[in-house]
């Protein structure tokens, strides 16, 4: 079978699509597939970089196309460097040979509408796997007006693209209900959650002591935000918490990663004069186990209305790193579906600053016997319903290989341990 995958990012991007993407076309190719991947040539994190036009990476041939290179300063930057994307993976479309399966992934937005115009074309099947929903973001942040002639017609070409398409891929039950309200069959989605892009088995104290010598952080209790500073993952009870915070030197906040709100961290850091943040880029996925293993105490991020349109898929890899963690955010999510299962975090609302250091102080606080029972109950659950193998076997399942048996859900929302969705570590 020949599968054409098509995102924005793919290999070497540290994007963690990107990482997953290169997880599914590596399972597909062990299936037998002949996988071509689409995607642009310039570096996600600094444009300026190019990668090759094509090369062959691990058996998957990647052919990289063209677009401005602005980078992500602003959402006009953004946007015309995606939207050149599009018009140039379009044209590079119509003289492409036919593929039995296209994916179209969700970076830029309108990538979706490009691979359903291929396969109406060429033939062959078309998935719409919805890493996020746009332009519903854009609408939720203010970004675009929904009753706009750009908001009418990008929630046209929406509609018209998912509900032609073959299967569409969602994340999480709350996205299920959105896709379902523009109008899909329930029966054409396919719930496949992400999994954590870096081994399980790898995640313990001596990696994460190696990353703590290599930064001189040597025993400080590091509360940790790694991951896309977004607008849709905001930032500011995380650091109006650190400025709280700021003269207590057994505390540290690591923020790791890229995006346009890096900016915001680093300027809140200089006006405030704190000396308890510290900024890192993205770290390579060959040694992601070790910043994740390093903290004490983790973060994950979404924001108020981003339920459903957003999956903030840094939580599989804290849980996998065995971590207690903090979610800022709205408790109707898949991250509060998490909490009910693996009630081993803590749920602070956006704008509570005393909770969140509550939070911190109640982590402080574990002792050894507590930490054993959260990394052995959070590793335990990923193992058990969060691995690439779980969830890219339902994918086949319902779409290489269908069958006429009815949609299973993915996960059962069992808990794994006695009393779970009542421990008292959580808040």
């Amino acid at each position: 079978m020949r599968v054409l995958l098509l995102n924005q990012t793919f290999y070497p991007d540290q994007a963690a699509t990107s990482q997953q993407l290169l997880d599914f076309a590596r399972h597909l190719r062990d299936e037998g597939c002949e996988v071509t991947v689409m995607a642009s040539r310039r570096a996600y994190s600094d444009p300026s970089k190019v990668h090759p036009a094509e090369e062959i990476y691990d058996g998957i041939r990647i052919v990289r196309i063209g677009s401005t290179g602005f980078g992500r300063r602003s959402f006009f930057h953004r946007f015309v460097d995606g939207f050149t994307f599009e018009i140039l993976l379009l044209l590079r479309l119509m003289f492409s040979r036919r593929q039995d399966l296209v994916v179209a992934f969700t970076s830029p937005p309108l990538v979706g509408l490009a691979g359903l115009i291929f396969t109406f074309l060429r033939g062959g099947k078309c998935v719409q796997w919805m890493m996020d929903l746009n332009p519903d973001i854009s609408f939720a942040v203010g970004y675009l007006k929904e009753k706009s002639l750009v908001g009418r017609t990008l929630t046209a070409v929406l509609r018209f693209t998912v509900r032609h398409s073959d299967y569409i891929v969602v994340l999480d039950r709350w996205m299920r209900q959105r896709m379902v309200a523009h109008g899909v069959s329930s029966e054409r989605i396919v719930v496949v959650p992400p999994w954590p892009v870096t081994a399980i088995q790898a995640a313990n104290a001596d990696h994460g002591r190696r990353f703590r010598e290599r930064h001189g952080l040597g025993d400080v209790f590091i509360v940790c935000y790694s991951g896309n500073h977004s607008v849709v993952h905001p930032l500011d009870t995380v650091l109006l918490s650190a400025l709280e915070l700021r003269h207590n030197p057994k505390v540290l906040f690591l923020f790791i990663g890229g995006g346009l709100r890096v900016e915001d961290v680093t300027r809140f850091k200089q006006a405030h004069q704190l000396d308890n943040i510290l900024q890192m880029a993205h770290q390579p996925r060959e040694t992601l186990h070790e910043s994740l293993s390093a903290p004490d105490l983790q973060l994950v991020v979404m924001g108020e209305a981003m339920s459903g349109l957003v999956h903030t898929s840094k939580i599989y890899g804290v849980l996998g790193a065995g971590r207690p963690y903090i979610f800022v955010g709205p408790r109707a999510s898949h991250v509060g579906d998490l909490l009910d299962e693996v009630p081993y975090g803590f749920h602070v609302e956006h704008g509570d600053v005393r909770r969140f250091v509550e939070a911190i102080e109640r982590a402080q606080a574990l002792d050894t016997a507590e930490k054993a029972d959260i990394f052995n109950a959070n590793t335990g659950y990923v193992e058990a319903h969060c691995t690439a193998e779980h969830a890219l076997a339902a994918f086949l399942s319902r779409v290489i290989h269908p069958t006429t048996e009815a949609e299973r859900p993915l996960r059962a929302p069992t808990a794994i341990l006695p009393g779970a969705g009542q421990a008292p570590s959580r808040a």
